[in-house]
């Protein structure tokens, strides 16, 4: 069990008077010890030898005692510390008393109980304890005189005595401030110092970039949870024993020809990192890897500059949408009133961009409005629905979609947001296919918690070199499109807590709607 603390001591300070008690043992039986052995010499007055062997054994006792006290830390320290010195100094008095020959070197132990009472005590009551032993050893002196046993010649040397006592008090007094005040420095930087330790984990574990810090001979000393996820390590690391290599031998073998400040680019099986080296500067030759997931940082890129664009289009949609309303119009009188070929051309062309820029601005204006949710439940015969009007939407003929779904479904969804989605990969698929019976194939499953919805085409599919781009902002093949549909679908469906990814695969371009399921 632990012992107790007592309010406003710590402790060492209970270690410091345990070690005091320790050295009154061992005074003590030494004292036993000498009264023993040299109970038949002159050294004592006579009748005074039992005397002394009394008062030290009682000495002994009492030490013995007080190591109860301090093992079970009551009462206070203070008093306990207290009852030391006052034991000392009273038997020290006695002991004295029985012979003028130990006195003067009885007088320089009891210096070093208030010496040491001070010190364990930090300084307080030190000047009392000094007072109290010159006090008791004046009594002690006077009744020496007044019994004919000391002349009034020795006071000078009891006074410098008391003047040693109260120095040693002072002394001890104002080292103890010192060492308190350097005590209670150390442990508020030592305070510090844990709460910046307690930060620095705090930020390591919730930056977004990884952190490796891996010794010259390549072990790893200490290795962030996200550096771990970054690098597809499944297992876990024991700092100081596993190598980097282990890990990731590619990254071992490109950390060591790395320079400082230098970067490179890895692939890794969770994301597509650039890897930065910090060297440390130790004995060891430490360095630091930060592994930066670039998807992340693009994402963020693109999120900002469509935020910043969302919000330039919301300004300025009216003053955009006015001409256009006003072109549209004009076109499409010039288109009733003229029957030349040419002028008709034209009129289409000015028609079709104008068409063009009015979904362009409308598919920003949504994305700006992605984070306002009604969610909606829907089943099988709700989603069946929705895809049927987009399908009408589009003209697709019926019979070019084939839709295939369970009978028990059921999942939260915003309705225009998911009507944008389907709508948008549909739009796609038929664009892109082979435009004939059953080019279009629209499933959904249930897997565990979590609704399925993939919508495919027998088309060509798409290149392997624009796969990772077919979610960037303003990335199109077609020059009529936008190149913010399928970002925008993305996006809407990560408001609703929902994934949208490309599979790939054989056999035409398909798409997955990974959502939650709801009971």
């Amino acid at each position: 069990m632990p012992r107790p603390t007592t309010p406003g001591y710590f402790a060492s300070h209970w270690r410091s008077l345990d070690y005091f008690n320790l050295y009154r043992l061992t005074l003590a039986a030494a004292l036993v010890f000498s009264a023993l052995l040299f109970s038949t010499s002159d050294l004592f007055r006579q009748g005074t030898n039992a005397r002394f062997q009394s008062y030290a054994f009682v000495y002994l006792v009492i030490a013995a005692l007080f190591v109860l006290g301090i093992r079970a830390r009551w009462p206070g320290f203070q008093i306990q510390l207290t009852a030391h010195i006052t034991t000392d100094i009273v038997l020290f008095m006695l002991m004295m008393s029985t012979s003028e020959q130990l006195a003067g070197g009885l007088g320089l132990l009891l210096a070093i109980s208030i010496a040491s009472g001070g010190l364990v005590g930090s300084g307080r009551l030190t000047l009392l304890y000094a007072a109290m032993a010159s006090i008791a050893v004046l009594l002690q002196r006077g009744f020496s005189i007044l019994g004919g046993n000391a002349g009034t010649d020795s006071l000078f040397q009891v006074g410098l005595l008391c003047a040693g006592y109260f120095a040693i008090g002072l002394l001890a007094h104002a080292l103890t401030r010192r060492a308190l005040h350097s005590e209670k420095l150390a442990q508020q930087q030592a305070d510090e110092l844990a709460l910046l330790n307690r930060i620095n984990a705090l930020a390591i574990e919730n930056s977004p970039d990884g952190l490796l810090a891996v010794r010259g001979d390549g072990v790893i000393r200490h290795v962030s949870p996200r550096a771990l996820t970054l690098l597809g390590v499944p297992r876990a690391v024991s700092p100081g024993v596993t190598r980097l290599e282990d890990c990731s031998p590619e990254l071992a073998r490109a950390s060591q020809q790395m320079k400082p400040g230098t970067t490179f680019a890895l692939n890794t099986i969770a994301a597509r990192l650039q890897i930065r080296c910090i060297p440390l500067e130790t004995p060891d030759n430490s360095r630091v890897l930060v592994l930066e997931d670039q998807s992340q940082a693009e994402q963020a890129a693109q999120r900002l500059k469509l935020a910043a664009l969302g919000r330039l289009t919301a300004n300025i949609a009216h003053e955009i949408r006015n001409p256009l309303s006003a072109i549209s119009h004009a076109v499409q009188l010039l288109g009733e009133e003229t029957h030349d070929p040419v002028q008709t051309r034209l009129a289409g062309i000015i028609e079709n961009n104008a068409r063009r820029l009015d979904r362009l601005v409308e598919e920003v204006l949504t994305l700006n409005r992605r984070d306002r949710l009604n969610p909606a439940s829907f089943d099988a015969g709700a989603l069946g629905i929705l895809i049927d009007e987009s399908r009408q939407t589009e003209e697709i003929p019926a019979d070019a979609v084939i839709v295939d779904m369970p009978d028990r479904l059921h999942f939260q969804f915003d309705p225009d947001h998911l009507r944008q989605i389907v709508w948008n990969l549909l739009r796609n698929a038929w664009r892109f296919s082979r435009k004939q019976a059953g080019s279009i194939r629209i499933s959904a499953q249930v897997q565990g918690n979590n609704v399925q919805l993939e919508i495919g085409d027998d088309g060509a599919g798409i290149a392997p070199a624009h796969q990772d781009k077919l979610f960037e902002p303003f990335f199109t093949t077609d020059a009529q499109g936008t190149g913010l549909g399928l970002f925008l679908a993305r996006e809407l469906a990560e408001a609703n807590h929902a994934a949208l990814s490309h599979v790939p695969g054989s056999g035409g371009a398909r798409f997955r709607l990974t959502l939650r399921g709801s009971e």
